[in-house]
């Protein structure tokens, strides 16, 4: 095996949403970065078919600005032979906004920023050990095609979703849900063409029944057929009474109550919010092959439900499964702050504010059909929850940060993740430029940093 050795300020564990914007933040704040990634592509669940939720809060203000914005607004510039890459973010009687966009091009405006901002990328690599001495990371060993890599830095950040490179350090951790530890079931994401999106919005229209919601899922009213029909750029959940019947004449192959549609920006196309994996910790590399498995199966056997009992799906035929799992929860490590669910459910703000959360809860039960699904209003995350509080040098972005599961639940949708993780590399580049640790950084030149790049830290009613 052959063996390298590297040192940068900056190590970003994951190119997914979270450790995209910490990569891009540290390097234009001025710190060398190397950005390593399991995957051939950046991205990470940004390019597995999934819209962007939450934006706007329940009242329709723009939450979200910064880095995530950014990526939308240089996205909506490209025009292509279908129109622009990108959508406005368009208000959701469910989901508060929705926001589409294309996810093959998003890889290569990603690729554009990181290069550009000078940071090595590292792909077809993973983390195999942490070396930690006296509860400081003293250097990380990485894998990948025959090669063994130490790198030595200033900051470690670990965007990796599941939290690999925290754990192995040894830091603590929480999974699941409070008082049962069941995690959120996966989704293997997958693209249908020839849908006729018309003849469903029809077929809704004819029997508005099939709206119908459960007791659990909050949604303003007008969330309906004229919805989907009064602008293209939606995500339909529907259905419940045709699955709820499918499944007691034992034709529903998918343990799940309802259809989640995400129309795509291409004509005949929409991305399948569809396959669940009960049991399964994506933490767990044995967990995750059965699930991976287990959603190529679903996903043949759903199609031809989808053939036989939706209409306008009748003659779709699969043109894409995307290589890997949409993990909802795993791994949430300590940190010197955590956000919880009474901060969520209050919209509590404060003078370490970083981003703003403002998704609902929304809470796949990972041991049946239903899912929590709740309103709340927007609140504020703390810089606190991206620092380790074990580990001098440790970081976090995305989803593995110090959140509760319930506050987890609202704040792992994408955009948020972004916010989480540019606060996380804005901390990091002050950090270096100082000399002291990320604990010791004042949250004050954070906020102005992020200020000036254009988040939004307040909400303007």
């Amino acid at each position: 095996m052959k063996t390298v050795n590297k040192e940068f300020d900056v190590v970003v564990l994951g190119a997914g949403p979270g450790g995209l914007a910490a990569a891009l933040a540290a390097g234009r704040g001025g710190a060398k970065v190397l950005l390593v990634e399991k995957n051939g592509y950046l991205g990470g669940n940004m390019a597995i078919g999934l819209p962007l939720l939450g934006f706007l809060d329940k009242d329709g203000n723009k939450v979200i600005g910064g880095i995530a914005d950014e990526f939308m607004k240089d996205m909506a510039s490209y025009e292509t032979a279908y129109g622009r890459a990108a959508s406005e973010h368009k208000v959701c009687p469910m989901h508060n906004s929705v926001t589409l966009y294309d996810h093959e091009l998003f890889k290569i405006v990603a690729l554009h920023k990181v290069l550009d901002a000078g940071i090595e990328v590292l792909f077809h690599t993973d983390i195999e050990s942490v070396n930690v001495e006296n509860a400081e990371i003293r250097e990380i060993t990485l894998r990948g095609k025959g090669y063994r890599i130490f790198v030595k830095a200033k900051i470690y950040i670990d965007a990796s979703g599941d939290g690999d490179m925290a754990y192995l350090a040894g830091a603590s951790y929480e999974k699941g849900q409070k008082d049962t530890g069941i995690l959120q079931p996966p989704t293997m994401m997958f693209t249908l063409s020839g849908v006729d999106i018309d003849r469903t919005i029809d077929y809704l229209a004819e029997n508005p029944d099939q709206m119908d919601r459960s007791k659990t899922i909050d949604c303003a009213g007008g969330y309906d057929a004229d919805f989907f029909r009064s602008d293209p750029n939606f995500v339909m959940v529907a259905m419940r009474k045709l699955f709820s019947q499918l499944r007691e004449q034992g034709k529903m192959p998918v343990n799940r109550e309802n259809i989640i549609v995400i129309n795509s920006l291409l004509p005949g196309e929409v991305h399948m919010n569809c396959t669940r994996h009960l049991g399964t910790d994506g933490s767990d590399v044995f967990s995750v092959t059965r699930a991976e498995i287990e959603g190529y199966l679903q996903i043949e056997k759903f199609v031809e439900t989808l053939h036989q009992y939706v209409p306008g799906f009748e003659k779709c035929y699969i043109s894409q499964i995307y290589p890997s799992l949409g993990i909802r929860e795993s791994r949430r490590f300590s940190g010197i702050r955590q956000l919880t669910e009474s901060d969520v459910v209050n919209g509590v703000f404060n003078e370490e504010t970083i981003g703003i959360g403002s998704y609902c809860v929304d809470i796949h039960a990972g041991d049946g059909l239903s899912t929590i699904f709740t309103k709340i209003p927007a609140y504020g995350i703390p810089y606190g929850i991206t620092v380790s509080d074990e580990i001098e040098g440790l970081m976090f972005a995305g989803r593995c940060a110090s959140m509760d599961a319930v506050a987890m639940s609202s704040a792992r949708v994408m955009p948020i993740c972004m916010a989480i993780g540019e606060a996380a590399g804005v901390g990091a580049a002050l950090a270096i430029k100082q000399g002291i640790s990320p604990r010791e950084v004042d949250v004050t030149q954070v906020r102005k940093t992020l200020l000036d790049a254009g988040a939004i830290l307040s909400v303007n009613k």
